[in-house]
């Protein structure tokens, strides 16, 4: 907190000496501009009815219907090579929020075990998020976040005014399943993945504040993560029309867990999400606000709900891999800004990425307060002026995505201009891709240009060491010890739970007493199992995650510790 603290310090400061030079912010709060934030859980770049790629057919898609997001897409600009920061959502969130790496921020996946033994002090609190820096611009600005959190710190710690965090922690509420996560009270079928009440809030929001105040907006949605949610009528729409297709019929639109990976089922809650944002679009015209307000759309990663080739390849449109992967398919996403001075119905070619979202918004807020330290982005507003004429300047050496994962392939990569490069992080192999002309990544052209490719290695290896963005051995070394942790934490719940079950000596105690043994038994198998796949990673390299039934061959067990027998 004392670096969000001096931050807004440093920025009242400045502020004061421009009133005393009779230029103050108070005059101009009725025209600040207005910005929503609109964040999707897991969906793809080619998961909508918009084109993010004018002359790329697979780029949309002809299922999925997303009539408010087209609306955006002719009121404002298409970026074909928008970049979310991670392939997964946690390290994304962060890096969003406060406009770095996450190299530079140290947090690299979902579940990164190296990350708080590199932050073991004061973790991320010294970190200055987007509302942060609207408030230092205009202290007028009121702020809020609903939906999904980045679990590392509260929004409402982080400068919103306004939060819907309901758990104790910092709000990631998984999956948008749970109302109380402790109590495991499940959200009502009417209000799948609260999309509803998110909805809700945000135009109240929206219609609380425009006309009256500059408003910063953050909704950020639990859908497209699996499950798969929609309302009953919305599933039932969507699977009549994939019938009407020439699709196959799989069974009922209402079976559960079955089908909650059926191509309609995701259908169904695509266009709810996308609902959502119509209703906020249309809040905002109603108040009259709409003519002020930049409204960004994309999402967290890459899509989950991929098809996969002949050869075990997963693809998202025309995009390799999805979510999980440094393939495009893991980081490439939708990504749409409409809002004053830019271009209906346009698209711009130039690479973006969300951590430019912070100094974007500096800038068009016409703050005249300095960055935060350490700032990666750079603004975007030259291109959302000018399209393909305008750049981005940014300090970092090009678009770094370094992804130290225990789980998914680990691999380092830079994009700079049109080209791309992979360093994988056990194998220490390398591939280069044109990613300006072969976005499927088909061509390899790392053994083609070796100089390019042993320059752009060496730009990435010099900017990770910089900012001390963690490698394979620290994190491997920090799970295992985890895992020894985690069996340490379950033997010593064991014998307290049976110290207190012999204190009440119940008539059924030999029956209690083996429940609870064979629950440890279970629990240590299943650390053996998360053992044994990750020294599988590191023995055996893939560029792709591998199919599970693959490594439990290798193995000799599945996830859960059970071993494997020809017989089953």
């Amino acid at each position: 907190m004392i670096m969000l603290g001096c931050y807004i310090q440093s920025a009242t400061a400045v502020l004061f000496c421009l009133s005393l030079a009779g230029i103050t912010r108070a005059d101009e709060a009725a025209t600040s501009p207005n910005f929503v934030i609109f964040y999707v859980d897991d969906l793809g770049w080619a998961d909508t009815s918009v084109r993010m790629m004018d002359n790329e057919p697979l780029s949309a898609s002809d299922f999925y219907q997303t009539p408010a997001l087209q609306r955006l897409a002719q009121q404002g600009m298409r970026f074909s090579n928008g970049y979310a920061p991670t392939p997964t959502c946690t390290g994304s969130r962060i890096s969003l929020q406060f406009g770095k790496t996450s190299a530079r921020l140290q947090y690299r996946n979902v579940f990164d075990v190296l990350a708080k033994k590199q932050r073991s002090q004061h973790g991320w609190d010294d970190e200055v998020s987007m509302a942060a820096v609207l408030k230092a611009a205009d202290k007028n600005y009121v702020t809020a976040h609903f939906g999904k959190g980045m679990s590392v710190r509260r929004m409402d710690h982080a400068g919103y005014d306004l939060t819907d965090e309901f758990d104790q922690g910092a709000n990631g509420n998984g999956h948008g399943s749970f109302i109380d996560v402790k109590q495991k009270i499940r959200i009502p079928n009417d209000n799948p993945k609260r999309i509803v009440d998110l909805t809700r809030r945000s135009v109240e929001f929206v219609k609380k504040n425009a006309g009256k105040r500059p408003f910063y907006l953050m909704v950020s949605h639990y859908a497209v993560h699996v499950p798969h949610q929609a309302t009953p009528e919305a599933i039932e729409r969507c699977r009549r029309r994939w019938v009407a297709a020439g699709n196959p019929d799989i069974g009922p639109a209402d079976q559960e867990y079955k089908e909650r990976y059926a191509e309609w089922r995701y259908a169904a809650m695509v266009e709810e999400t996308d609902a959502s944002l119509g209703a906020i679009l249309d809040a905002l015209k109603e108040s009259k606000a709409d003519d002020n307000t930049y409204v960004i759309f994309t999402s967290d990663n890459g899509g989950d709900f991929s098809r996969r080739d002949d050869t075990g390849n997963r693809f998202n449109g025309p995009l390799r891999e999805r979510k999980g992967s440094t393939f495009e398919g893991g980081l490439r996403v939708p990504f749409v800004i409409s809002g004053p001075g830019i271009k209906p119905g346009s698209q711009c070619d130039i690479p973006v990425v969300q951590w430019d979202l912070l100094p974007t918004l500096h800038d068009l807020s016409k703050s005249v307060s300095p960055l935060p330290p350490g700032v990666d982005g750079g603004s975007l507003r030259e291109v959302i002026e000018r399209g393909n004429a305008g750049s981005v300047r940014r300090d970092a050496p090009g678009l770094i995505f370094h992804y130290t994962c225990h789980f998914h392939p680990p691999v380092s990569v830079i994009r700079i201009g049109d080209y791309k490069l992979m360093r994988h992080l056990n194998s220490g192999e390398m591939k280069l891709f044109n990613v300006a002309t072969d976005y499927a990544e088909r061509q390899d052209l790392a053994q083609r240009l070796p100089e390019k490719t042993k320059e752009m290695d060496r730009i990435l290896r010099q900017y990770v060491e910089k900012v001390d963005g963690g490698n394979m051995p620290e994190v491997y070394a920090a799970y295992f010890e985890w895992l020894r942790e985690s069996q340490r934490k379950k033997e010593e719940r064991l014998e307290r739970d049976l110290e207190s079950l012999t204190q009440k000596n119940p008539p059924d105690f030999a029956k209690q007493r083996a429940k609870l043994e064979a629950n440890l038994q279970a629990a240590k198998r299943e650390l053996a199992a998360k053992s044994a796949i990750c020294k599988d990673q590191m023995k055996n390299p893939s560029w792709r995650k591998t199919r599970k039934d693959e490594v439990v061959k290798r193995i000799g067990m599945d996830k859960q510790g059970n071993l494997i027998t020809p017989d089953n």
